[in-house]
């Protein structure tokens, strides 16, 4: 009886045994996820600082695109201003020389302060009246666009207006406008 009680006390020490060894093997396969969680955080913080770094890349670069197109715009406008201007001047010259055919043309048609004048009319005139997107064409930086929108939002109008007006979504007004309170 003894010998039956002694296996029996084996037999049970070998299944706690067996038990605490599929314990610490579980264990051991147990993954802790708050360490991924941390590395999924970090990478994703680090995604987010490039992705503002491009951000504002891109719009020190639209910035220079919008002032290069400006610049040969006014440049194209001044030569198109002066075209328009000789065109008129040899129209003025044929036209004098058709009602006096012999008479050759002494005077001027033009003096220098109506050329003037012409090329004058002909610049486009910023409106100090219109706030700065729309002098810009609606070709806006972030931050610029990010302080409209707040200036709009805190003027009273609704995000439909303001993404009208800055040509812009309305889900992005809303999230700008929530971020600046």
């Amino acid at each position: 009886m003894t010998l039956f009680f002694t296996c029996i006390i084996f037999v049970g020490s070998g299944l706690t045994l067996f038990a605490l060894l599929l314990m610490l093997y579980e264990k051991k396969r147990l993954h802790d996820y708050r360490g991924d969680l941390k590395e999924g955080k970090d990478a994703l913080i680090k995604v987010i600082e490039d992705a503002e770094e491009l951000i504002s890349e891109m719009n020190r670069f639209s910035d220079y695109a919008v002032t290069q197109i400006e610049e040969k715009n006014n440049i194209l406008l001044d030569s198109i201003a002066e075209a328009d201007l000789k065109i008129q001047i040899l129209d003025s010259m044929v036209m004098e020389e058709e009602t006096s055919c012999r008479e050759p043309l002494l005077t001027p048609v033009y003096d220098e302060a109506s050329i003037d004048r012409i090329l004058e009319e002909d610049k486009p005139v910023k409106d100090e009246n219109k706030p700065d997107y729309a002098n810009k064409g609606k070709v806006l930086t972030f931050d610029l666009k990010r302080r409209e929108i707040i200036k709009l939002a805190k003027a009273g109008k609704d995000s439909t207006e303001i993404a009208r007006l800055l040509n812009c979504g309305k889900g992005e007004i809303e999230l700008i406008a929530r971020m600046g309170r």
